[in-house]
């Protein structure tokens, strides 16, 4: 990884929040110093495929242009990484075993490449966190991650609003709203508008 360009590994969850309102969300890159580069990895199709209920909730993520902007943003290791990535799945899920935290299969593997790449992973997910933090790995909120996109001018916060009333509306915050309400103001500077 160059100093210039800065890989980020979206979990499941923060692609379905973020995917249909910023579009197309992985193909763009944004940012000077560093660029930063969203991906997510091949299983969140898996995923999505085995669901029902995420089949019924994220309908649009079946739409050609999202699996088109997927495609060109997968995060695939190869060789040795792969073989770490094994090796460091494996020990996420026996800390996660250990700590009673319930992490799905994609879970793990988003933190295994985000512990073996040195990349930071966006989640929201408290037990992937908990897990992170344990281990040493970078993650990031989505709130964190929209104020980067704000910053390095991707989007704007009319969309940020339009996002968070979104999340408030189908009643899929990515935290508790006094959380949420606290990062956007440390993030924002101003109140949240939710």
């Amino acid at each position: 990884m160059s100093d210039c360009c800065q890989d980020v590994l979206l979990d499941s969850n923060a692609y379905f929040r973020l995917g249909i309102s910023i579009h197309p969300l992985l193909h763009q890159t944004f940012g000077t110093s560093p660029k930063y580069s969203l991906h997510v990895l091949a299983e969140l199709d898996d995923e999505y495929g085995t669901s029902v209920r995420l089949r019924h909730k994220f309908a649009w993520v079946s739409q050609v242009e999202y699996r088109n902007d997927r495609k060109t943003k997968r995060y695939e290791l190869r060789g040795n990484d792969r073989t770490d990535a094994i090796n460091a799945f494996s020990f996420l899920l026996a800390y996660a075993d250990e700590h009673k935290i319930n992490l799905s299969r994609e879970d793990l593997k988003a933190l295994a490449v985000g512990f073996v790449k040195g990349i930071p992973v966006v989640t929201d997910d408290r037990g992937m966190t908990q897990v992170a933090d344990a281990n040493s790995i970078e993650c990031w909120n989505t709130v964190k991650l929209l104020r980067l996109m704000v910053t390095a001018g991707r989007t704007d916060m009319d969309k940020v609003v339009e996002i968070l009333e979104y999340w408030n509306y189908e009643k899929d915050l990515p935290m508790p709203p006094n959380k949420l309400r606290q990062l956007y103001k440390e993030y924002f500077g101003e109140d949240c508008p939710i």
